[in-house]
Parts: structure tokens; C-alpha cells; sequence
């Protein structure tokens, strides 16, 4: 099994079943080569989602859902890669805007200020230590949150790795078979 394709599937797996756990739809999940929305990238995968509703204004609860799935496909590489995952790129981009959006509420501000900005490692990258400490905060309950599903992400991820590409109905069927016996 081709290791490289095998961390990506686990990657793209974890933005998917966070997704559903978030309560959001998936239309695919792809191992297929794209270049990035912004141009700036190559994708070796992709986590397409049902659009979010679009409302006039953003909850903070809304955003908390955004930076759970973006973050969601790290979780999934350090709970089955033995703790390690790459960092950066898009995914971590996006986390951070849905904090930055968040940072405006006082209650919010308040609230990530208590949290202890983490130890020097990859989060570095992150200029302002608030929004460092939050990330690293919803890194953790990413994990917490995925760790009962381990089990399903290798299922998902070993399909795709078979296949390139499932359908979002596949993956949440996949999803609620997995909940269903529980």
C-alpha cells in the first residue's frame, strides 16, 4: 500500500467524518491531483462539502463548526499516524480566518485569552498566540471527537485509497452504518 496515498486518504478521511459529525454534508472525497482554489497550491486530495448555509450573520457556533472540519483532516493524521501530521497549507489558513471571525466577540476574546498559548512547534506559524492557543485547544477536541471513529476513518481512508474518489452518500452511509451499530 502506497504510504504517502495512504496518509492523504487518512487526511482527506478526517475532514469528511468531522464533517458528519458536525452535522455537514460530504459530496466526495478524492485522492485526485487539483490545483487550489487560490492557485498558490497543488491538492493531493480534496473534501468537497454540501455548501453551508449562507446567513446574514456568522454564529460563533457556525465558525467553531468550520475550524473543527479544516482541522479536522490534521486530528485524523495524528490519531492514526502515530502523533505526526504536516501542518499548514489551506487547511490551517482557513482555521485560522473562522478564529480570526470569532475574535471580534468580547465573550470569544475572552474566552481564547484564558487558554495557555502551546509550546514552540508547528503552530509557530500562527502570528497572534490567541488564535495560536485556540487552534491548539480545537486540535485536541478534534482528536478527542475522532478517536471513537478511528476505526471508520481506516475503513473510509482504505476505500479510498482502492478507489481515488467516493461519493458523499457512500461516506455517509459508511458514517451512519458505524454510528448505527455502536
Amino acid at each position: 500500500m502506497n504510504q504517502k496515498k495512504l496518509k492523504i486518504a487518512y487526511h482527506e478521511t478526517g475532514h469528511a467524518v468531522m464533517a458528519l459529525i458536525c452535522r455537514q454534508g460530504v459530496r466526495s472525497v478524492s485522492l485526485k491531483e487539483m490545483d487550489s482554489p487560490t492557485g498558490t497550491d497543488k491538492y493531493l486530495g480534496s473534501t468537497k462539502l454540501v455548501p453551508f448555509e449562507q446567513k446574514a450573520e456568522l454564529k460563533i457556533n457556525e465558525a467553531m463548526r468550520r475550524v473543527m472540519i479544516s482541522l479536522g483532516g490534521y486530528a485524523s493524521e495524528i490519531l492514526l499516524l502515530d502523533g505526526s501530521a504536516n501542518v499548514g497549507g489551506d487547511d490551517l489558513t482557513s482555521a485560522v480566518k473562522w478564529v480570526e471571525v470569532m475574535m471580534q466577540s468580547e465573550d470569544f476574546q475572552a474566552f481564547a485569552k484564558r487558554l495557555p498559548v502551546p509550546a514552540p512547534g508547528a503552530l509557530d506559524i500562527i502570528p497572534n498566540p490567541t488564535v495560536r492557543a485556540f487552534i491548539e485547544h480545537q486540535m485536541h477536541l478534534c482528536i478527542e471527537e475522532l478517536t471513537p471513529f478511528k476505526p471508520l476513518i481506516q475503513l473510509i481512508a482504505e476505500k479510498l485509497h482502492e478507489s481515488d474518489e467516493l461519493a458523499g452518500e457512500q461516506v455517509t452511509q459508511l458514517f451512519m452504518s458505524f454510528v448505527g451499530s455502536r
